[in-house]
């Protein structure tokens, strides 16, 4: 819908105006330190990254950037859970929110966004242009940001997979499930990098 767009983009923009921190460098962005032997130089500025599996690796690569004072957005993700997200460190004050929107509205709001914050995790819509792709790939390299996409994504500079090790807890089949152990695997240029890191389950 035209006006439900010209809106969104509206408050975006007024948001970008008040923006008062400066766009992340050329350097990697900072990660929690979990994450560090699959990013020993951080998530790289201007380049867009691919996550495939569980979404709690998706909020340990916003912590890092959002703990350092960056700002950070989430797109398209209407079941995105602010109190894991505060959990894992991330700064709810500087995580700007955009749970749900019509697809024709996705490449203007994300490359807005990518003006706005250092990080952009983004879920795609189900059909994108390679026109809106060449877009938003160069408003991340004139802003030097990063955008990470749950999903696949055509020109990725690395392709993320998170997969679940192991359950702690259980025991041949019995007992309370009090924490899990992921793997992130990261393939850059046919070279593959791996962390592992526990998640606490709440109870």
């Amino acid at each position: 819908m035209p006006a439900t767009t010209s809106s969104t983009v509206a408050e975006l923009q007024q948001l970008l105006q008040r923006h008062d921190s400066p766009p992340a460098s050329m350097a990697g962005l900072p990660l929690h330190p979990a994450l560090s032997a699959a990013f020993p130089t951080g998530l790289r500025a201007g380049a867009a990254y691919s996550l495939d599996g569980s979404f709690t690796a998706a909020l340990a690569l916003l912590a890092g950037p959002s703990r350092a004072g960056s700002w950070c957005a989430a797109v398209g993700l209407p079941h995105l859970s602010v109190e894991a997200a505060a959990q894992w460190g991330v700064d709810l004050d500087r995580l700007v929110l955009v749970p749900r929107l019509d697809a024709t509205q996705w490449t203007s709001v994300v490359a807005t966004l990518i003006e706005v914050s250092d990080l952009v995790l983004a879920a795609p819509p189900e059909h994108i242009s390679a026109g809106e792709i060449s877009r938003v790939l160069a408003r991340l390299r004139s802003c030097g940001s990063t955008l990470l996409v749950t999903g696949p994504w055509p020109r990725a500079a690395a392709q993320l997979t998170a997969r679940t090790v192991r359950w702690e807890g259980l025991h041949q089949g019995h007992g309370c499930i009090h924490g899990q152990r992921l793997r992130l695997e990261v393939v850059e240029h046919h070279r593959r990098r791996c962390a592992e890191f526990d998640v606490p389950v709440r109870s």
